[in-house]
């Protein structure tokens, strides 16, 4: 269960991201963040690269009442998390994420997770021999997630999510989650990272990106630990470039903004990324 990490002390979060392990001194040696890493050193430089290179957001500790989810109402199906009715105020001078409303956020993300694995595990008690996807190559991953409609790799951003969408492109579901291994699920992670990047934003997208965020098992590994702050470096790549937009022409979608703070928040905090969260300076 997720604990809450808010801390009432900025002394022990600071700690958070102070260097706890040695790393030879290369500034000079290039790193190259598109190569997996092979050993520890190599995960460990690139992971203070990562850090020097990340814009630091200030958060707040205050309550916003827009940017909270009310505890007593159970949202665990995951599409209502990326509600525009729940959007992060356009602030265009200093981008504030709360503390309370990220500890808000991990704990339903925790929530939602204990759901799925306790279908999943009662699923496997009821039929051992229940369906598994079939998805040998990125096409199958495209149309697990889009459909037939969608031609592949084709622009998303106008992908809406509306009735008829929903009907022609579902939804992900826990009962379709379910149907991925946790090699499927590693797969598919890496193939949003690349249709986030070259195909563009859709809340679909995102949709099915926080659902295979929620079906990764625990404990995880290197190689999936690592695409998973790949996740996090895409987002936070966006929600850069979102903030720093000189174009006066188009504001800044509120929606956008907000899943960028959900997936940093959930991979900087649940997972323990520290180094690439939101924090409290």
């Amino acid at each position: 269960m997720f604990e809450n990490i808010d801390s009432s002390d900025d002394n022990d979060e600071d700690s958070l991201f102070k260097q706890v392990l040695p790393t030879a001194n290369d500034n000079n040696e290039p790193i190259d963040l598109n190569k997996i890493p092979t050993t520890g050193e190599e995960y460990l430089r690139q992971v203070r690269f990562q850090a020097s290179q990340l814009p630091n957001f200030q958060t707040t500790t205050k309550t916003d009442q827009n940017q909270t989810t009310s505890s007593n109402s159970k949202k665990h199906a995951w599409h209502k998390l990326f509600s525009s009715t729940n959007t992060i105020p356009n602030i265009t001078t200093k981008h504030i994420v709360s503390n309370d409303w990220q500890n808000e956020q991990c704990l339903t993300f925790s929530n939602v997770r204990n759901d799925f694995f306790q279908m999943r595990d009662r699923l496997r008690i009821i039929d051992k021999k229940y369906r598994i996807a079939k998805l040998k190559n990125v096409n199958d991953y495209w149309k697990f997630c889009f459909g037939n409609n969608i031609p592949f790799q084709s622009s998303l951003s106008s992908l809406e999510i509306d009735d008829q969408s929903k009907i022609q492109n579902p939804l992900p579901t826990m009962t379709t989650m379910i149907t991925l291994t946790q090699p499927q699920l590693h797969e598919l992670l890496q193939h949003e990272i690349n249709w986030l990047k070259q195909c563009g934003y859709s809340l679909h997208l995102a949709l099915y990106m926080f659902a295979t965020l929620v079906a990764i098992e625990k404990p995880i590994s290197e190689d999936v630990m690592y695409t998973i702050r790949q996740t996090c470096s895409a987002w936070k790549q966006i929600r850069t470039n979102l903030l720093n937009s000189t174009d006066n022409d188009y504001p800044i979608d509120d929606t956008l903004i907000k899943s960028c703070d959900l997936f940093i928040c959930i991979i900087g905090r649940y997972f323990g990324q520290f180094d690439l969260a939101d924090r409290n300076d």
